[in-house]
């Protein structure tokens, strides 16, 4: 082997160590990094036990990132999460036409075959279909991912879902926590109508909302009907039982969007999801330049926050 072997041998020898060495770095720079949703609910005294379970959520873990912008994309549509929904409570083996109660067979078709191909179902050559995997119990997780990725996507906003926190009065659970312009933002999703949203959820709600003091939240209900007939009158209604609350009144932002205080929304999704909250962002950030509060009776009753 001659010298200018060697030297090349040398040369990409050297070029591997530094490598290794920049590949370490990475490493030790990864196990120190967190969060930063964690980090800003750290700072508030709320360690988070656990976030971004998929067990329930309907696009495979394993999914091909090809497969998870698809399905993605499709859950945009609201007749997509419609379907998904009469989906889940269908029988294994069913036929299309089972499913057409909120679209026409052809597009029945056309989303059992998406879904095929995403590899969520599996469809024989009679049409029927099944699940390819374990069955998920309920809508809810799936909306909480989506809506998660709509804040790590379109507000290119650090997000989490699925959420555990430890340390608080009311109940640890959460549906999507993000970090949006530095502010701390809520959402609860409820994947059922209005008129599966009672008393009870409402005041839970709202006691979470006083342990994460977040500086804007949002009450999300997938539905494209009316806001204004009952959980616009529930929030109300709750606001005036708990007494903590001088003078806070739900009033309308704009069509079927409301709000108390310009910091929490309370918000269906008629005109999409994604537009629907930056409308409700835009608004708190112009009402509240530096932050908005969730307060108690305890606390400062002239805020503009809750």
């Amino acid at each position: 082997m001659g010298d200018k072997e060697w030297e090349a041998i040398r040369r990409i020898s050297a070029q591997l160590d530094r490598l290794q060495q920049e590949l370490w770095a990475l490493k030790a720079s990864q196990g120190a990094w967190v969060h930063p949703v964690e980090s800003a609910l750290g700072q508030r005294g709320l360690p988070v036990a656990s976030h971004g379970d998929t067990t329930h959520v309907m696009v495979p873990p394993e999914a091909p990132q090809w497969a998870v912008d698809r399905f993605y994309g499709l859950l945009r549509r609201y007749s997509f999460r419609l379907f998904l929904r009469d989906l889940i409570h269908s029988s294994a083996t069913s036929s299309p036409e089972s499913l057409t109660r909120y679209c026409s067979l052809k597009t029945v078709r056309t989303y059992l075959k998406e879904l095929a191909c995403i590899g969520i179902i599996s469809v024989d050559p009679q049409g029927r279909w099944q699940w390819a995997r374990e069955p998920v119990p309920s809508f809810g997780p799936t909306l909480e991912w989506y809506v998660w990725q709509i804040f790590q996507r379109e507000f290119l906003a650090p997000a989490i879902f699925n959420v555990r926190l430890d340390r608080t009065r009311h109940g640890g659970d959460y549906d999507v926590i993000a970090l949006v312009n530095n502010r701390l933002v809520l959402v609860e999703v409820k994947s059922s109508p209005p008129r599966g949203v009672e008393m009870p959820a409402v005041k839970a709600f709202l006691n979470r909302l006083r342990d994460l003091q977040p500086d804007v939240a949002v009450f999300l209900v997938d539905t494209e009907l009316r806001m204004r007939d009952k959980i616009a009158q529930l929030f109300q209604e709750a606001l005036a039982d708990s007494g903590d609350e001088q003078g806070a009144e739900v009033t309308r932002l704009v069509h079927e969007l409301f709000h108390i205080n310009h910091c929490l929304y309370l918000i269906n999704s008629r005109r999409g999801i994604y537009s629907n909250l930056r409308v409700c962002l835009r608004d708190a950030f112009r009402w509240h330049p530096m932050a908005g509060r969730f307060r108690g009776r305890e606390e400062n009753r002239h805020a503009s926050g809750l």
